[in-house]
């Protein structure tokens, strides 16, 4: 198990893609489990946070804190719910 497993878990691996991209600022409590059960209504596939935005996260990384800091810039690409809990459709 790596240390990006042990900070957020275990991962799936990424589904369809609806060619939709939400730009999303961290808020208070913010980790990539609790944005990818926002987004994709499954904290375990929070590599899909996770990866497209890793080189804004590495400060989070090296504290071993899994808590987002506060005002971050995400991309969240694909998601299956948007900002305000909706389900996302493509077009």
């Amino acid at each position: 198990m790596g240390l990006l497993d042990k900070l957020f878990g275990g991962g799936k691996k990424a589904e369809s893609s609806s060619g939709v991209t939400i730009t999303y600022t961290s808020g208070p409590g913010d980790t990539c489990r609790s944005l990818a059960k926002r987004f994709y209504g499954d904290e375990t596939q929070w590599e899909r946070i996770y990866n497209p935005n890793k080189h804004l996260l590495k400060d989070e990384v090296q504290s071993g804190s899994d808590s987002l800091l506060v005002g971050t810039g995400l991309t969240i690409k694909d998601p299956k719910f948007d900002l305000s809990g909706q389900p996302v459709t493509a077009g």
